[in-house]
C-alpha cells in the first residue's frame, strides 16, 4: 500500500508542474498574407508570413514549380502565368496557402530583376545573380520527411513518460508472473 501511494505521489509531483507548463503553451500559428492582390504577369510578388514562429520557412511556388528551403519570413517570386497562383509556406506539419491573381495588364506587383548575365557583380564583369529570394542550403527541410514526426513539446513528452509510468505500474505484476513461468 505505501508503494502505491509512493508512485501515485511520483506521477503527481511530475504531471502537475507538466500540466501548468501545458496550459500555458502556445500553439504554433502559421499563415501568410500577399503584398500585392495581382501581379502583372512577369512581375514579382511578395508574401509574407504571418506565425508565432521564428522559422525557417519552406515557400513553394506552386505554378512556377519550385520551392525555396530555409526561407525568411519574406517570399518574393516571379509569375510566368496568368490565373490564380498559390504560394504555400510551410514549417514542420503546418502549412498555409496564400494566392495572387496574375493579370495580363503591365504595372501591378514589382518589376522582376532576376537573373542578369553579364553585369558588373562583386568586382567582375559576367557574373551571374540568383534572383529574389534564393538560399543554397544542403539541409533539407523538415529533416524527417513523411515519417510521422512532428516537433514535440514539453508537455506532450511529460504526459508520455507519465502515462508510460503509470502502464508499467498496472502491469508489473503481470510481467512479473510472466516470467516467472518462463523461467521454470
Amino acid at each position: 500500500m505505501k508503494k502505491t501511494l509512493g508512485l501515485v505521489f511520483a506521477a503527481a509531483l511530475i504531471g502537475i508542474p507538466a500540466l501548468t507548463v501545458a496550459r500555458s503553451y502556445e500553439a504554433p500559428v502559421l499563415s501568410c498574407v500577399a503584398t500585392y492582390p495581382a501581379v502583372s504577369l512577369g512581375n514579382v510578388g511578395r508574401f509574407n508570413v504571418i506565425s508565432n514562429v521564428s522559422g525557417p520557412f519552406m515557400w513553394v511556388a506552386d505554378s512556377e514549380d519550385y520551392g525555396v528551403y530555409n526561407a525568411g519570413r519574406e517570399f518574393v517570386t516571379p509569375f510566368t502565368r496568368l490565373g490564380t497562383q498559390q504560394v504555400t509556406v510551410v514549417w514542420g506539419s503546418k502549412r498555409a496557402n496564400c494566392y495572387v491573381d496574375v493579370v495580363p495588364q503591365p504595372g501591378l506587383g514589382e518589376v522582376y530583376n532576376g537573373p542578369r548575365l553579364g553585369d558588373y557583380q562583386d568586382g567582375y564583369f559576367g557574373g551571374y545573380d540568383a534572383g529574389p529570394n534564393v538560399t543554397i542550403s544542403s539541409v533539407a527541410y523538415p529533416a524527417l520527411p513523411n515519417a510521422g514526426i512532428e516537433p514535440q513539446t514539453f508537455a506532450a513528452i511529460a504526459f508520455a513518460v507519465v502515462l508510460l509510468m503509470g502502464t508499467s505500474i498496472a502491469l508489473y505484476p503481470y510481467a512479473r508472473k510472466a516470467i516467472t513461468v518462463a523461467v521454470r
